[in-house]
């Protein structure tokens, strides 16, 4: 006796297709985005257009990076500021974000909603002899103190090397950046290297 082999296709269009349709499905009905790989499950009464994603199958991300030395004049000591440089974006691992437009050394919620986000940064730098240096996230250019780190900068152009992170929540084309500070003079930062990363995080 041979045994019987049963395939069955679940409802599917483009995210397109399904939101001109704008369908009812079924309680307990799966419907598919071929494009997105994304899908919602009905409950018999609401339009396709009004269900939540059920799980969503790609984060929202994004990053963003400089690698070569560049100088940061310091304004007013202890006082957290912009670092005034461009960070490159790496176009090839984004979705749903991209790089600030009001701080080039940050990243923008382009998603269309709102979204929780872990953000890391990290940059490595240093002002001579005896100089405490801290860096902080900032949303839309408003200082994140929780995210602050310091590390202490030494003789013979010993870089401090900080790092921080925290989790942001993000309304489209909400930026967050990259912010640094002398905490005790105004002397230069002499930039070398840095980073800014952002990923959706899920309830």
């Amino acid at each position: 006796m041979s045994d019987t082999i049963t395939r069955f296709l679940i409802r599917n269009g483009s995210a397109a297709q399904w939101t001109a349709n704008n369908p009812i499905l079924l309680e307990g009905e799966m419907g598919i985005e071929t494009d997105t790989r994304k899908y919602k499950v009905g409950n018999g009464v609401s339009a396709w257009a009004a269900l939540p994603y059920y799980i969503e199958g790609v984060l929202a991300r994004g990053q963003a990076s400089k690698t070569t030395a560049g100088a940061i004049a310091i304004a007013q000591a202890g006082t957290y500021q912009s670092t005034g440089l461009a960070a490159t974006f790496d176009g090839t691992t984004d979705y749903q974000m991209v790089l600030g437009t009001s701080d080039t050394f940050g990243l923008k919620n382009d998603s269309g909603a709102t979204k929780l986000f872990m953000v890391q940064a990290s940059m490595d730098a240093y002002a001579g002899n005896n100089h405490t240096l801290g860096i902080k996230l900032a949303k839309n250019g408003v200082g994140i103190d929780q995210s602050e780190c310091r590390a202490f900068s030494g003789s013979s152009g010993q870089i401090a090397k900080l790092f921080c992170f925290w989790m942001v929540e993000l309304a489209d084309g909400d930026e967050v950046a990259l912010y640094i500070a002398n905490i005790g003079d105004t002397t230069t930062i002499q930039f070398q290297r840095g980073r800014i990363s952002a990923i959706e995080v899920k309830a």
